[in-house]
């Protein structure tokens, strides 16, 4: 054996000797010249200069025999990154990546168990059909190791490779050690063992009866909430709430036993305890009120615990209220002051409490609505339309949620008031004060404070920008005509500007000329019906016009004209909008996804969907203009990576030798479009085929787009 300092200084020069500095700009033969380095740390640079290189976007696939060789070490950071450079270039080197196969085996024995976590790991992810052949017996020791942070992982990776091969994770029959895996003492192994049935669910409901295994596993769920991690809880919770109780009693358990996690720090885990006691409430016996009172306080609290979260997680809190208050309206009917707007609020986070706000107010109690309508008049004074326009919107719901006349007078002159005072909330206050007066059922006092207020509007068609408003303001004349003392300049304003203005105004222009046609001159009435039977290209509006024309042209028909003209609009009893029954049932079971922001449920496959999409709603002369500007601006970019003189003059030589031009990415996509010559030959296509086959170096940005169509 040498002597100590020998063996020392063998140590240092191997191990800590600093290595050769790497250009910053990674050219490929100074990392290939890395990666075949004699010194282990030397090679251990270049492999993650080549890792950043491949990060930002760069194609280093030309290194792959060389990132290989290094496979084969006892490093575990530096199997990582290679590990990783495998992953994403495996497809481009399908034969190379044979030669891993072995080394792959290997570490799934190895004793470190992060190793064998790796490699399994990988070979999951490996896109080639070869690798998948020899993973059968790795897979099974895995799904059986000794060690519960193995056995984790492999559960995981029977769903990413029932994903790349269904037919071959049924032949190797790892489908049943998955679900035997919700057996398992480790509270980790059940989450994730859980996660991979429900997306194998997802991908194929026929797979696993689903169902049937949530039922016959809730005690080990209940058993594991309490020793996993946050986001295992998240997964078992969501497996839970798509369980049905079989009766009280046992919802009563489920429901008790979830209870402590509504205090949990992290707002999904609170989310989905909300829906699995959701899910079990009903069940609970409806004389047992007081189980039920103490129920719906703490899942008070919880939600109440939600607003003082950050407004990106208080934004998706306050939508998931939104569907929790629709079923349960009085579950924070005390919790008002909660959502009051703060100063440093952002928009998005504003809109929705003023939401929930008018959906919490007791209509039953006078206190409460006044404390909220002085906060609403003050909202009213904000700098931002959007919000005002929220707010606006809210005190005429107020209103007409509590529906007491002095109270809708309050309204009415702070709507008013806002009228003469603000602007830019014309549109908005116009259609709340017309949504009161309709809720009142045309009231007289409160038609002529309003309509001496919009008779002083000198150009209504100017003044009101948005459709919904100058409807509303064309219905108000043609129901109080005798209010207006400009009746016929307004009128005839409207319908001068009767071609510019959408269709649901055109027919409002339409139906109150109609309704006035005694008080206004018979050209107004004879020109509304010509440009809406010649120039305008809406059909509903020429058939009404027709309708109403051949109507007035009958002998004899005062009696219809007059009815036509006398009929009422219904009263408006709610403003407030409300889900469906069966929409409103269906988004109490996905509290917390992406669907209860959206109000609208979750449909499968949407990358498809949305290529799909993508390509109908635009012409195929567009889609070639796209994935040509796409491809010249990545040819325009500064290449980071030189490919070296070898590389150069290997490509030349291939030119010279080979007097048929090799296919650029631009003539790529033009015969996958169909773009090139109808004068082609089958015999030019098939030799561009066959070019395309030896050209196996292609840009990843091509291929990508490719892939992409």
């Amino acid at each position: 054996m040498p002597p100590l300092d020998k063996r020392i200084k063998k140590f240092l020069k191997d191990s800590v000797r600093v290595a050769p500095k790497i250009s910053s700009k990674g050219e490929l033969a100074e990392l290939r010249a890395g990666l075949v380095s004699p010194y282990s740390q030397t090679r251990k640079d270049a492999i993650k200069k080549t890792i950043q290189q491949m990060t930002l976007g760069k194609d280093v696939s030309s290194l792959f025999p060389d990132v290989l060789k290094n496979i084969a070490t006892n490093d575990v950071e530096q199997k990582k990154l290679v590990y990783l450079y495998v992953m994403n270039y495996a497809e481009t080197h399908p034969e190379l990546c044979i030669l891993a196969v072995n080394t792959f085996i290997q570490d799934a024995q190895d004793p470190n168990p992060l190793i064998r976590c790796m490699a399994i790991r990988t070979m999951s992810l490996i896109r080639v059909e070869k690798i998948l052949e020899y993973i059968e017996t790795p897979l099974r020791k895995t799904l059986q190791d000794d060690n519960p942070y193995v056995r984790k992982t492999a559960v995981i990776c029977v769903a990413k490779l029932f994903q790349l091969n269904k037919q071959l994770c049924v032949e190797l029959g790892v489908l049943e050690d998955l679900q035997s895996a919700l057996d398992d003492s480790n509270p980790m192994v059940v989450a994730n063992a859980t996660a991979a049935l429900v997306e194998i669910n997802n991908m194929d409901p026929t797979a696993v009866k689903l169902p049937q295994l949530i039922q016959s596993h809730v005690s080990q769920f209940l058993l594991a909430l309490n020793e996993c991690t946050e986001w295992a809880r998240i997964t078992i919770l969501t497996a839970l709430a798509e369980y049905s109780a079989r009766d009280g009693v046992e919802a009563q358990d489920i429901i008790d036993r979830v209870t402590a996690h509504l205090q949990h720090v992290n707002p999904a885990v609170v989310l989905a305890t909300i829906k699995v006691i959701i899910q079990n409430l009903p069940l609970i016996i409806a004389d047992n009120s007081s189980k039920r009172a103490s129920i719906m306080k703490k899942l008070s609290s919880a939600l109440v615990s939600l607003m003082s979260t950050p407004p990106e997680m208080q934004y998706v809190a306050l939508k998931n209220i939104r569907i929790v208050l629709e079923k349960y309206p009085e579950l924070l009917t005390k919790e008002l002051r909660i959502f009051y707007i703060k100063f440093n609020d952002p928009l998005y986070v504003k809109v929705e409490k003023i939401d929930i706000l008018v959906r919490l107010v007791d209509p039953s109690n006078l206190k409460q609505c006044n404390l909220l309508l002085a906060e609403l008049k003050e909202y009213a004074m904000d700098f931002e339309p959007e919000f005002v326009s929220r707010v606006i919107l809210a005190l005429s719901q107020l209103a007409i949620k509590y529906s007491d006349l002095p109270f809708i007078q309050k309204v009415m002159d702070i709507l008013v008031e806002l009228l003469e005072v603000r602007e830019k909330s014309k549109d908005d206050c116009c259609s709340a004060a017309i949504d009161l007066l309709r809720h009142t059922n045309n009231n007289a006092e409160l038609a002529k404070q309003l309509c001496s207020v919009l008779n002083s509007w000198e150009s209504p068609e100017i003044e009101l920008t948005t459709d919904a408003a100058k409807c509303k303001y064309i219905w108000i004349m043609g129901q109080y005509p005798r209010l207006f003392s400009s009746l016929e300049s307004k009128m005839k304003g409207f319908v001068d500007n009767f071609v510019n203005e959408n269709t649901s105004t055109q027919m409002s222009i339409l139906i109150t000329t109609v309704r006035l046609h005694n008080m206004l001159p018979s050209d107004l009435l004879q020109s509304v019906l010509d440009t809406s039977t010649k120039e305008t290209k809406e059909l509903d509006v020429r058939d009404m016009a027709m309708v109403y024309w051949r109507t007035l042209s009958l002998p004899n028909v005062d009696e219809l004209i007059n009815s036509l003209c006398s009929s009422q609009v219904p009263q408006i009893n709610s403003t407030i909008d409300q889900f469906s029954p069966e929409l409103l049932e269906k988004l109490l079971r996905q509290l917390g996804n992406i669907s209860s922001i959206n109000f609208k449920l979750d449909s499968g496959n949407k990358r498809v969907k949305y290529v799909q999409n993508i390509v109908n709603n635009k012409q195929l002369e567009e889609l070639q203009d796209i994935a040509k500007n796409e491809l010249e601006n990545k040819a325009n970019d500064d290449v980071l990576l030189d490919f070296g003189d070898e590389d150069d003059d290997m490509m030349s030589t291939s030119n010279n030798n080979n007097s048929t031009p090799q296919p650029s990415a631009l003539s790529e996509l033009d015969d996958l479009f169909g773009f090139s010559s109808t004068n082609a030959t089958v015999g030019s296509v098939s030799q561009k085929v066959e070019n395309l086959n030896i050209n196996e170096k292609k840009s990843t940005t091509t291929q990508d787009l490719l892939d992409l169509f």
